[in-house]
């Protein structure tokens, strides 16, 4: 064993720093006194989706090809898998290279690949298709480790707060049981464990832990944050036991966290400023001034949870809840022949209707630049209830993306109030432009993650500067003596190694053969779709 990756999801020094030197976090505390740590910049957005992929390939999105959950195409999206992802991942290079390699859990892994050795994917996986590799991996274990999740089995409404904490505590047990007994079984060179839970935990409790939140409220669910980390800090103790001493920790995050004070209505805004047209038939016109007076999903939803039934209704069938969509505004109702921009996207990502990437663009590509700035100078109105202006930074799409897919990306990324605010991912919830997040969530992302590493060769007690996500894999060939490839756009990280080592890089751009891109099935999508609901990200 050379290397143990443990992704943290969401994990952030700000919680991790106090809590450290409370003592509640040892093994933490351990990798930051006897090796390097320091801030971990995530991708723009700082979402999940694009976030993993930028870490498998020291790529950026404009070179993989992944920008969020769902590539979107006007009014319509499609979901993103692994087949997704163009350029070659660690997991694949490695392989290739020689290297036994364990992939446990990591978003935006299904379908599984074939490597030299074995994957269970993460995020994004339907619970129906087969989520590991060789798929006969799974039942080797059962028996003593009990049934595999991937996911949480409980969807978050305020009033559950145990069970959902109950959940995902089990979540991180039975993630921590399988990595220990697959460290155990599995002969691997490389191992990497992800753990899902604590992101989403900060996602709908962050104000019970935080007293200068608006909605903060003081009672038993407190420390529920707190404990989570404790209990993942102690599965990355009994990981670090089993291993070798001359193996290599390396622990790290997608993204950080923190507080979420409202949700904006992005394309409530565009459509009160005329970025945004509807269509002109009466049956839209109706809906739009039922929208205004609070039918909307946001109402519904509420409705739903009040009886109880959030979680029942992610199982009805794809075509009833779109059915039932329908009844109210929605992207289907927009005039895209007079329509310049839209947003779709849960961080603020902005698509401009550009003509011949856009199903109906209007906006010429020689004038596009014309109607960018357009658009910030709208966006530069953009305030909140009290008529505080809110966008903190507006940042293009091509200073942030380069390569063949960069075009695929959102045209701008807003942070909205140093992200304390986010955009409704799809089209709005309610008719005001100011809101709440649908189920109540206080906490969000946040660029700085977390990046620690230690082992042989690993200089000791030294805090770096904020580095990028980037930068992981790069540093990861070079670290286990292999050549950089050319083609991967973060730097290796040589201010972490204890004695000057030269890297070697790839010649050529370092390209392997990859599966040809390949979407869910209808039942697949219909899954996934589900759970990207019912966590907020849709």
């Amino acid at each position: 064993m050379k290397l143990l990756i443990i992704g943290f999801d969401g994990a952030t020094f700000d919680l991790i720093r106090p809590w450290v030197d409370d003592g509640f976090l040892p093994n933490l505390a351990a990798l930051i006194q006897g090796g390097v740590h320091g801030d971990l910049l995530s991708t723009l957005p700082p979402v999940t989706s694009p976030a993993w992929p930028t870490f498998m390939t020291g790529c950026n999105p404009g070179k993989h090809g992944v920008f969020d959950f769902i590539q979107p195409h006007g009014e319509n999206f499609t979901l993103v898998n692994a087949t997704r992802i163009r350029q070659p991942t660690i997991w694949q290079r490695l392989s290739d290279a020689g290297y036994r390699v364990g992939v446990v859990n990591v978003p935006v892994t299904y379908p599984p690949a074939e490597i030299n050795g074995f994957m269970i994917s993460g995020l994004l996986s339907p619970k129906t298709g087969q989520v590991s590799e060789p798929e006969n991996l799974l039942r080797r274990y059962e028996v003593e480790c009990g049934p595999y999740r991937i996911a949480p089995n409980v969807q978050y409404k305020p009033g559950i707060e145990a069970e959902f904490i109950d959940d995902l505590y089990d979540l991180i047990h039975t993630r921590g049981k399988w990595a220990l007994k697959l460290l155990e079984e599995e002969q691997t060179d490389v191992l990497m464990v992800h753990f899902i839970a604590m992101d989403l935990m900060k996602h709908a409790l962050w104000r019970f832990m935080d007293h200068n939140h608006p909605r903060f409220e003081p009672g038993p669910y407190e420390h529920a944050i707190r404990d989570g980390y404790r209990l993942v800090d102690q599965y990355i103790g009994r990981l670090m036991e089993k291993l070798p001493q001359e193996a290599t920790t390396l622990v790290m995050s997608d993204h950080g966290f923190g507080p979420l004070k409202n949700m904006v209505n992005l394309n409530v805004f565009f459509m009160d400023k005329g970025i945004m047209k509807l269509k002109r038939d009466p049956w839209t016109q109706l809906k739009a001034l039922a929208f205004r007076w609070g039918l909307t999903p946001s109402a519904a939803y509420q409705f739903i949870a009040k009886l109880g039934l959030q979680n029942v209704v992610a199982r009805v069938s794809k075509n009833t809840r779109n059915n039932v969509i329908g009844r109210f505004l929605s992207f289907d109702s927009v005039d895209w022949e007079r329509t310049v921009a839209y947003s779709m996207g849960h961080v603020g990502q902005v698509y401009l209707n550009v003509a011949g990437r856009e199903p109906h663009g209007i906006v010429d590509p020689d004038s596009y630049e014309q109607k960018r700035q357009e658009v910030i100078d709208v966006l530069g109105e953009l305030k909140d209830d009290d008529g505080r202006l809110i966008l903190s930074e507006v940042i293009s799409g091509d200073a942030t993306y380069h390569g063949p897919y960069a075009e695929k990306g959102p045209d701008l990324h807003l942070v909205l109030d140093d992200y304390n605010m986010i955009a409704c991912p799809l089209f709005a919830t309610e008719g005001k432009i100011m809101t709440n997040q649908i189920r109540g969530d206080s906490g969000c992302h946040r660029s700085e993650g977390i990046f620690l590493v230690q082992g042989p060769g690993i200089k000791t007690g030294e805090r770096l500067a904020a580095n990028d996500i980037l930068d992981l894999a790069p540093t990861i060939m070079h670290l286990l003596g292999e050549a950089v490839p050319q083609v991967m756009d973060g730097r290796v990280l040589v201010e972490i190694f204890s004695t000057t080592q030269d890297v070697v890089y790839e010649e050529g751009d370092g390209s392997v053969d990859l599966v040809h891109e390949k979407g869910f099935t209808a039942d697949e999508a219909s899954q996934v779709e589900d759970r990207l609901r019912g966590l907020g990200y849709l």
